[in-house]
């Protein structure tokens, strides 16, 4: 059966879009988790359930499809993964500085009526974003880890060791103080726990390093279909195990579930991260063959289905949309005197963000294009 999956050449060399429409649908789950979570909001009960289910994919597609994606690279030398590394750590506080400005912009307007709430939410706002390290760092301390794995040469094997050693250990090794001045800093973006570490690259390298693991293995894939068939069966059996415990041990108490799941989305053990990746590998086994029985032949065409057009546009300028919606939040909660919405409130948010951010990254797009032309 393998042999009719699997080639020893490697054949599967062209693009895996169906985890192109796995990260492009996901960012309209962020657009409205975030719409709560910027604005200080509560979230409503279909939000938590959202974000319940969103825990077991989220920032772990990203970092997973990166892995994937340094296999499939043109440019995969260690060299260039060093560049990126160092790029999209410079990404990250370019963006903070940006979140910053958001925050700030609003202030001469509404502060003559800001309640002492509003004050202290401004002041804590301010502190967490000037320094806060979110997927752009941990996706550049990840390409720098890479970069060192690809110079040693590194077999294939040895990412899945190094991955499920990194997962078993994190709990461990998390928030282990180092009393030496910038040093202890530096190790608490990478490893500890404070206010403006959202992810931490400690938990998320066991992502990066299986999907360079899985990358290498689907480029000998010469029957997809084949091998998603076939794969599904456990990732199936594993989504279903990881869901029974979840209701089992939590099901009675939805807080308690959502507390529960949001903790292990930042902090994964082996079997949560064993778990979102078999969660992810149905998504895109679902996206494949939607898009098998779209396609009369196997080309790579452009989808005129406006909605995966959409999906698609969203995987090839993430970045953008994800840098920006969230300042517009910013903006908006500094108007609302920097104190939260209600539910539906933040629903609109979610489409306002929508709407705002398509412009300004279409707009900058063609403007890109016409200076280049």
């Amino acid at each position: 059966m393998l042999n009719a999956i699997f080639s020893k050449e490697e054949i599967n060399t062209g693009r895996q879009r169906e985890f192109d429409y796995l990260k492009g649908i996901f960012m309209l789950f962020i657009y409205l988790i975030h719409a709560f979570q910027a604005t200080l909001s509560s979230e409503d009960s279909i939000t938590r359930w959202v974000y319940m289910f969103a825990t077991m994919s989220g920032a772990a597609i990203f970092i997973f499809v990166m892995g994937i994606g340094t296999v499939y690279s043109k440019n995969a030398s260690p060299a260039e993964f060093l560049k990126s590394g160092i790029r999209m750590v410079i990404y990250q506080y370019l963006n903070n500085i940006a979140y910053v400005a958001a925050l700030v912009i609003p202030y001469p307007f509404v502060s003559g009526k800001l309640t002492e709430t509003g004050t202290e939410n401004l002041r804590m706002l301010i502190k967490i974003y000037i320094q806060y390290t979110n997927i752009f760092f941990i996706t550049g301390i990840i390409y720098l880890l890479l970069a060192l794995l690809k110079k040693l040469d590194v077999k294939t094997i040895w990412y899945v060791i190094i991955g499920a050693a990194v997962s078993i250990a994190a709990p461990f090794i998390y928030g282990t103080p180092v009393d030496v001045p910038i040093i202890g800093y530096l190790v608490k973006l990478l490893i500890g726990d404070a206010d403006f570490v959202s992810f931490t690259p400690l938990y998320f390298l066991s992502y990066a390093l299986f999907g360079v693991a899985f990358g290498k293995m689907m480029r000998h894939v010469k029957n997809k279909a084949g091998f998603y068939r076939l794969f599904s069966i456990p990732a199936i059996a594993t989504v279903i195990v990881w869901w029974i415990l979840v209701f089992q041990n939590y099901g009675s108490d939805t807080l308690e579930m959502y507390t529960v799941l949001s903790d292990s989305y930042t902090h994964p053990n082996l079997w949560h991260v064993a778990a979102s990746l078999a969660h992810i590998f149905l998504f895109a086994a679902m996206f494949f063959f939607v898009e098998e029985i779209r396609r009369k032949d196997h080309k790579l065409c452009e989808p005129k289905n406006p909605v995966a057009r959409q999906l698609l546009y969203y995987n090839r300028h993430i970045s953008k949309y994800y840098a920006l919606h969230v300042p517009v939040y910013f903006v908006v909660l500094g108007l609302n005197g920097y104190e939260g919405f209600q539910s539906y409130q933040c629903w609109l948010l979610a489409l306002l963000s929508i709407v705002v951010t398509e412009l300004m990254v279409r707009g900058y797009n063609y403007c890109r294009k016409t200076s280049n032309t």
